[in-house]
């Protein structure tokens, strides 16, 4: 199967505007387009940590696939090996709901991903 040229466009809109985006398709040009909520938490890339940004970090840096205090590029671990600093975290302030702190920083699963993510749609005024 031939896969197809994908592209991707980001719009910031306002709240009613957003509503009916998300009920329907949108037509641009010849095409039928589907609409999905596009939403983003800032990441750190020294730290892998959430809700700041690298220029503004001035700990000690932290590998995003095993939370270890040296760079990433430094990394040995194996694939089972793999510790998020954020999930880590996580747990250490939540005892009574641990959740999995083996995946890649970049996982769209993440469980404190999630977190932070529906606290934000929480906070939003839509």
């Amino acid at each position: 199967m031939k896969q197809r040229n994908i592209r991707n466009l980001v719009m910031e809109v306002r709240a009613q505007i957003r509503k009916l985006l998300l009920q329907k398709k949108v037509k641009l040009g010849c095409l039928n387009c589907k609409t999905e909520e596009y939403e983003v938490a800032n990441r750190c890339f020294k730290c892998s940590t959430f809700n700041h940004n690298f220029r503004d970090y001035r700990g000690e840096e932290t590998c995003s696939i095993c939370a270890g205090r040296h760079k990433l590029r430094e990394c040995t671990v194996s694939p089972t090996e793999l510790k998020f600093i954020n999930c880590l975290t996580y747990n250490k302030y939540n005892q009574n709901k641990n959740v999995c702190t083996n995946h890649y920083s970049l996982d769209k699963n993440c469980p404190s991903l999630q977190t932070i993510l529906e606290k934000h749609r929480q906070n939003t005024d839509y």
